[in-house]
């Protein structure tokens, strides 16, 4: 394993070593997923173990800004709009560091406790959920997307949930729109739809971003997958989801089933935090 070299000191000086036992998460859990054999580091010459580490040492630093941001840095207020576009352009936290973030994000947002949501106007409502993905956006390393409401339709509220069309993602016009229904309706049910379907459809936008615009996802076989189902992709399917083989399609696509987990991962982090 890399945490075998011992010459890393010759490399780089004491204060400037990033020391295993001092890393965060982030970097602890990269460094643990890069798991370079003993036999492969020893295989080879020393030239190419230091380009190794210096690629690591450069991905740490990164990591580290990203780190300093979410502690409550204004980034905005730092950085001029061109450095923000090459901070969007680094690697983003893999998806069970993106699930805690966003969870975090929405328990500490006030507005998103149900009992002052409900009783919200319609306009601070839109308020809050264009905020909430201006945040969403910066921890995926995306652009945000504004969010609309509109009028698509009549949703029904049953046992099983909620039916209807509930939004969407648009990739040409990038930005996600909600049914004003959900957002008009006081029960539970049509705002746990509303939070799944905003972190739904901002997972489009996030597979967007990656397959047509930059790629910063760190498994790249799933950006590839993504291509394969997304517009424009290969395999791209948008039928008759009328019938039950068509919906059936519909949602086994790659990219349906990653927006659809990855909602459902974040609000089951969302909800333990707001019981605790």
């Amino acid at each position: 394993m890399i945490e075998e070299y011992s010459e890393l000191g010759k490399i780089w000086d004491t204060d400037s070593l990033t020391k295993l036992s001092e890393l965060h998460e982030e970097q602890a859990e990269y460094l643990k997923e890069l798991n370079i054999p003993s036999d492969v580091w020893s295989g080879m010459d020393k030239l190419e173990q230091e380009r190794h580490l210096s690629l690591i040492m450069d991905r740490f630093s990164e990591m580290d800004i990203a780190h300093d941001i979410d502690k409550g840095e204004v980034f905005t207020n730092l950085f001029s709009s061109d450095i923000l576009e090459s901070y969007r352009q680094l690697e983003a936290p893999h998806d069970f560091v993106q699930i805690e973030r966003i969870s975090d994000v929405m328990a500490d947002c006030k507005d998103l406790d149900f009992e002052h949501w409900r009783n919200l106007e319609l306009e601070d409502k839109v308020e809050v959920l264009n905020n909430l993905e201006m945040q969403i956006a910066e921890i995926e390393h995306r652009s945000p997307c504004p969010v609309y409401v509109q009028d698509l339709g009549s949703i029904s509220i049953g046992e099983g949930g909620v039916s209807g069309y509930l939004g969407g993602y648009d990739t040409k016009a990038k930005d996600i729109t909600l049914n004003v229904a959900l957002l008009e309706s006081s029960q539970f049910v049509a705002y746990q739809e509303i939070l799944d379907t905003l972190i739904h459809e901002g997972r489009h936008a996030y597979q967007d971003y990656n397959v047509n615009v930059c790629e910063v996802h760190p498994r790249h076989s799933e950006v590839e997958s993504w291509h394969e189902t997304m517009e424009g992709g290969k395999w791209g399917y948008y039928g008759d989801t009328s019938t039950e083989l068509g919906q059936r399609l519909y949602e086994q696509q790659s990219v349906e089933i990653d927006a659809r987990n990855f909602a459902a991962d974040v609000l089951d982090k969302f909800e333990q935090k707001m019981t605790v």
